[in-house]
């Protein structure tokens, strides 16, 4: 890999990231009404826009001239985009849950393009955001997705100036011949998420991160689109990486979070294959339901918590987590907060910062990835200790779920403000909730 391609300026890198993240950072086109209000756009950029995902009757077709580390990613369909980045106030539907069924968009027509509002997302953009409250940009990295300089940028400058905002040197900017910005269609209808992908997310090897400033980190966060059986193969290839380069030495601690469509019975077995391996795991509760067989439980039902808890210690005393079983389990549930088990700690719940502010919440999107980043801060921070990161994970999410998309980011007096609130000062407030 061209280093120079790090991040646009990026400098050299003198450590390795705490957190890296092979999850994605795409743009989501959303098409589900009620359309949300959304912020004005200076009128001095008329010509910035997201456009339309480029149509190549080839993109099927391997590339040859690609780098083996980088594949180009598939183009399914085109799709009409709005005139610039939205920036939505609202959720286009209440956001009821942690996380909500997702269905196929196949069969959906496609939507005129005033109906489409655009919007950056992607698991490793929200886990490296949680993160980012509490870490500097040098200590996260993750790789993402855009089409070369020689041709059509399709990642519009705003975008860009969004995540540059956060740091710079965050970005990996992976540009090989035929690659394409990640891009996926959504609408909601309810409570039910229709999913389409644009252009679908690559699954990143662990040789082709053996080329980028990923390499070393302390920890490797998996998010979508990977499966249990996706992550049994990556171990494999890491353990095919030290016998063939006996010199390496990163052991990078994974951290888990399923995609959603592999959350069911078939991947049970691959799930208990790899959970030994595993640092956090961190489905949340629908999630571990569905692989279990179990029917799904409103955040109200009583039996919820005791369901959380069995499964929590099947795996803490049956199947084991982490390197001599040492690892850590987390289930999120929503508006009810998360709980932790180790085997040498126990169980203990956290709950969700806004339970008396559930107006507060405007969307949930992102919100378990930042909480997955914010807990691998706190790892760090803590000295590794379990449950005091849980806080750091409970504050990242509620920073998430306050507006729609991305929370803002500002300097005063030296200090950065995060929705014009200090992380820290949240923490502490909620120590003394969960105290008293």
């Amino acid at each position: 890999m061209d280093q120079s391609k790090a991040g646009p300026q990026s400098p050299p890198l003198a450590l390795p990231p705490i957190l890296a993240s092979i999850g994605t950072v795409l743009i989501d086109a959303f098409d589900s009404p009620p359309r949300p209000t959304v912020d004005s756009f200076p009128k001095s950029n008329p010509g910035i826009g997201l456009p339309s995902p480029p149509v190549d009757g080839n993109a099927n077709e391997p590339n040859p001239d690609t780098s083996p580390a980088f594949q180009p990613n598939i183009v399914n369909r085109p799709l009409p985009v709005p005139s610039h980045l939205a920036t939505p106030i609202a959720s286009p539907a209440p956001s009821t849950g942690p996380s909500t069924p997702q269905l196929s968009l196949d069969d959906h027509p496609t939507p005129d393009a005033e109906e489409v509002y655009e919007m950056l997302g992607g698991g490793a953009l929200y886990a490296l955001v949680g993160a980012r409250l509490w870490l500097s940009p040098s200590q996260i990295r993750t790789l993402v997705n855009r089409a070369p300089d020689n041709q059509h940028d399709d990642l519009p400058s705003e975008a860009e100036d969004k995540l540059n905002s956060l740091g710079k040197e965050i970005w990996v900017w992976n540009e090989g011949e035929g690659t394409k910005m990640t891009r996926a269609r959504i609408r909601y209808e309810g409570d039910v998420r229709f999913f389409q992908p644009i252009v679908k997310a690559p699954h990143r090897t662990i040789t082709q991160l053996v080329e980028t400033p990923l390499y070393g980190s302390e920890y490797l966060h998996i998010s979508p689109p990977y499966s249990p059986e996706d992550v049994s193969n990556l171990l494999d290839q890491l353990k095919s990486l030290k016998q063939l380069h006996p010199e390496s030495t990163w052991d990078p601690k994974i951290v888990f979070e399923p995609t959603p469509p592999s959350c069911h019975p078939g991947q049970k077995e691959w799930l208990e294959k790899i959970a030994p391996h595993i640092e956090v795991l961190s489905p949340n509760h629908e999630e571990m339901f569905s692989i279990y067989g179990i029917s799904p439980k409103d955040v109200s039902d009583i039996e919820l918590r005791p369901t959380v808890e069995k499964l929590i210690n099947h795996f803490l005393q049956g199947i084991g987590i982490g390197k001599e079983g040492k690892g850590i389990i987390i289930i999120r549930c929503g508006k009810l907060g998360a709980c932790v088990g180790t085997k040498d700690g126990g169980l203990k719940w956290c709950p969700a910062y806004f339970t008396e502010d559930q107006d507060k919440v405007k969307d949930v999107t992102g919100a378990g990835n930042s909480f997955l980043g914010g807990y691998v801060a706190g790892l760090h921070l803590s000295d590794h200790d379990p449950y005091e990161a849980l806080l750091y994970a409970t504050i990242s999410a509620s920073f998430v779920v306050e507006q729609f998309g991305l929370p803002s980011l500002s300097i005063t007096d030296g200090n950065e403000r995060w929705n014009g609130d200090i992380p820290k000062e949240r923490v502490e407030a909620l120590r003394k909730r969960i105290i008293t």
